[in-house]
């Protein structure tokens, strides 16, 4: 009988996960805000490649997006411990909801924007989405049961990848038929919904146990400091650290980067096209990820990451010569593929 409990605890936790409520709120949360997410770095790179024909300052506007939100996932990370999560990402998606509908109305009386505005726009986008993340990830546990944890988890992961694939497609034919403005209302309105979600949220054991180790815990400053102390000093965080460095510099970042500006100036594509290559790299690097977790590698993790970084290499030089939208998906479908690899 004993060997059955795990057994009954997997059914238990099958049945009853989405009879939780909390769960169910977070998790609808979560899928608002990465879904806004995509459709926001979808559009402020076709806006600025197509909208103001300004290639060359399409970096600054992603960087502008990207290294505040990294910077601010780790401060993020120590606020979790200290402050109430809901309310950190209750804040965060009524800020953003709030920055959105703004550019809504500029997009309508103001258009075109001007650089510097999506410049700020993306910094302050990226600073409070930086913040959401680290909480939705710390108040999971407080929500469900242990022995939901794992499928909870994975629930939410597999929810935030679909949303990324779904997001460039959903925005590609919006913007299609009703233009900048109503895909920047679209991305406050879910961003709204995602805070009235997360509002509700039961936080009681999340409350109690940040007052109880509140008091035991180091000062902001020092717990942060303390967290990159830790990952120096251990060789596979620092390794694995450096390895993301260099995959980002020279691989995906440029790869983003320049994925919009490929589409419209040598594919000749339009929005649509670019949501369907958009979505063949996200395709790929879901697809990436379910393999990896299935093969799960033990051994030689460092040369099976050099080898597919290499071919990611390859592939990305065999996509730059493609002239076609449906070919360029089906080859950078194969890129997001070896993306999780490396």
């Amino acid at each position: 009988m004993e060997g059955l409990q795990p057994v009954k605890e997997l059914e238990f936790s099958g049945r009853s996960l989405f009879k939780t409520k909390s769960f169910v709120k977070l998790w609808v949360a979560s899928l608002f805000s990465s879904l806004s997410m995509s459709i926001f770095m979808f559009v402020q790179s076709w806006y600025v490649v197509q909208g103001l024909g300004l290639e060359a300052a399409l970096g600054i506007v992603l960087i502008s997006l990207s290294v505040p939100r990294i910077i601010f996932m780790m401060v993020g990370g120590v606020l979790s411990d200290r402050k109430d999560q809901a309310r950190i990402m209750f804040w965060s998606d009524l800020s953003r909801a709030s920055l959105a509908c703004v550019l809504a109305i500029l997009f309508v009386f103001a258009h075109p924007l001007p650089i510097w505005v999506l410049v700020i726009n993306a910094i302050v986008f990226g600073i409070l989405g930086g913040l959401f993340e680290p909480a939705r990830d710390s108040i999971l546990p407080t929500v469900v049961e242990p022995q939901m944890l794992t499928r909870a988890n994975s629930v939410l992961q597999g929810t935030m990848q679909t949303a990324l694939f779904a997001g460039p497609l959903l925005a590609g034919v919006i913007l299609g038929i009703a233009g900048y403005g109503a895909l920047f209302l679209l991305i406050g309105g879910l961003l709204v919904l995602g805070s009235l979600c997360v509002v509700s949220v039961n936080t009681d054991k999340a409350k109690k146990e940040i007052t109880e180790q509140f008091n035991k815990r180091p000062g902001f400053w020092v717990q942060l400091k303390e967290g990159f102390a830790y990952l120096w000093s251990s060789k596979l965080l620092r390794a694995l650290f450096i390895i993301a460095i260099v995959v980002n510099f020279f691989l995906s970042g440029p790869l983003f980067m320049g994925l919009p500006i490929f589409v419209e100036g040598v594919l000749d594509g339009d929005a649509l096209d670019y949501s369907y290559v958009q979505g063949g790299l996200t395709f790929g690097m879901i697809l990436g990820s379910v393999i990896m977790g299935i093969i799960n590698l033990r051994r030689k993790r460092g040369f099976y990451a050099l080898f597919l970084m290499a071919a990611q290499g390859i592939i990305m030089i065999l996509f730059s010569q493609v002239n076609m939208v449906w070919l360029a998906v089906g080859v950078i479908i194969f890129v997001g593929l070896l993306n999780p690899c490396d």
